[in-house]
């Protein structure tokens, strides 16, 4: 496993750029485990209380099906 300090230390060595994506990763990927934390120590019935109608904003639409294809019939 690597140890903090050599985390820190290649950290130090990346250009300006670079630190800022690994910022955005970090915060990115500890936000969702932290989202998933607040989550786990929750009842299934408070759970759906607390998400229900979240999507509301943004409605989930099924896409139309493609055509059926035409095939010979089974004998």
């Amino acid at each position: 496993m690597i140890a903090y300090q050599n985390i820190v230390e290649l950290a130090d060595q990346l250009p300006l750029v670079e630190k800022a994506r690994l910022i955005e990763h970090l915060s990115a990927a500890l936000r969702h485990e932290l989202e998933g934390e607040a989550h786990r120590g929750i009842s299934w019935h408070d759970f759906i209380e607390q998400t229900a109608g979240s999507l509301a904003a943004t409605p989930l639409e099924r896409p139309l099906r493609p055509p059926l294809d035409i095939r010979e019939p089974l004998e």
